[in-house]
């Protein structure tokens, strides 16, 4: 096979580009820990689940979200019917502490990854969309970097009392708040910063000072009241169940991701068999082109590899978009400098 030709970034910048569609290669590019596969993976290497490890078996899920709200529920219908469960209780704290710790294991601290996200930050202010498939933090960190000197330039929606979603979020694309653009952020699999209560309501978990966040989400699960709403883990099937699960990820996923427009960046996504949903959607409003980042840190024949896998995944859903490569170690392209 000829190989396919891979462009520095700096060849496509000048581009009319619409949306910019993160993966986890966004988020390692930023900090190495976030290698790990899944939290589930972080959390049994380090012995966190002694007691319910049998629970995510029997689930047939390594999706923390997925086993948080089964003990949930569970331990809500139990004191209801009069017979509450200290196993039940007790499994949900054991999880409960295993995620809020496996989260702290892997994420960076503020301060270490203050400059690249402020470079992903101006990066990701070029698109009028971005979506993140990752759950971490650091596209938060960014956007409230960024907005500290260039105004409410990010936006994600959650403008409505108490922090929670408007789903007629589209009068956010207006610039306001003393910023000259306006770039809308959404998260298809959720994030550590959105949690939902007993009732169902969604909302985004915020604190003052960007460092405080991560303590600030951990404090709101362990208090009980709230649970995580974010998908990383399990199968396209059992993602895309998660999704619709939530009124949030359903109005994203329908409304959002199929909608990214003309041209379409993708950085640091595999197009993993267990995302196909997300092409999917992106399917149902093909986009003329996408530009694909390929990690170059690899040997030339496993780069070549790499793109025509991806361009074998890609052409049954999108039959007719133009498909570029770009080197995602290119300089100015997401944190490099």
């Amino acid at each position: 096979m000829p190989d396919i030709p891979i462009r520095h970034w700096n060849e496509l910048a000048q581009e009319q580009w619409s949306s910019l569609l993160l993966g986890n290669g966004a988020s390692i590019a930023l900090h190495p820990e976030f290698r790990y596969p899944t939290l589930h993976s972080v959390a049994h290497i380090r012995g966190l689940l002694p007691s319910t490890g049998a629970i995510f078996a029997r689930l047939g899920t390594t999706d923390f979200e997925h086993v948080l709200l089964s003990c949930w529920y569970a331990e809500h219908v139990n004191t209801a019917l009069g017979s509450p469960s200290p196993d039940i209780t007790r499994a949900y704290a054991e999880v409960r502490s295993a995620l809020i710790a496996a989260v702290h294991a892997v994420h960076p601290v503020h301060a270490d990854v203050l400059a690249a996200l402020y470079r992903a930050a101006v990066f990701a202010s070029r698109f009028n969309t971005v979506i993140t498939l990752n759950y971490d933090v650091t596209i938060y960190w960014a956007m409230l970097l960024f907005n500290a000197t260039n105004g409410n330039w990010f936006k994600d929606a959650f403008v409505g009392a108490n922090g929670a979603f408007n789903p007629d979020w589209g009068y956010l694309r207006q610039p306001f708040g003393g910023a000259r653009g306006a770039t809308l952020v959404f998260y298809p699999h959720g994030s550590l910063t959105i949690a939902r209560d007993h009732l169902g309501r969604e909302s985004k978990l915020m604190a003052g000072p960007a460092q405080d966040l991560l303590r600030t989400i951990a404090d709101r699960w362990m208090s009980g009241y709230c649970v995580p709403v974010f998908v990383s883990e399990g199968t396209s099937a059992e993602k895309f169940a998660s999704i619709r699960r939530s009124h949030y990820l359903t109005n994203v996923y329908d409304g959002v991701v199929s909608s990214l427009g003309e041209a379409v960046v993708i950085y640091g996504w595999g197009f993993d068999e267990r995302d196909q949903h997300i092409l999917a959607a992106i399917s149902r409003n093909a986009p003329r082109r996408i530009a694909v980042s390929v990690y170059t840190g690899q040997p030339a024949a496993d780069q070549q590899a790499y793109c025509h896998r991806i361009f074998g995944v890609i052409r049954p859903w999108l039959p007719y978009t133009a498909v570029d490569f770009f080197d995602s170690q290119s300089p100015a392209c997401w944190s490099n400098p």
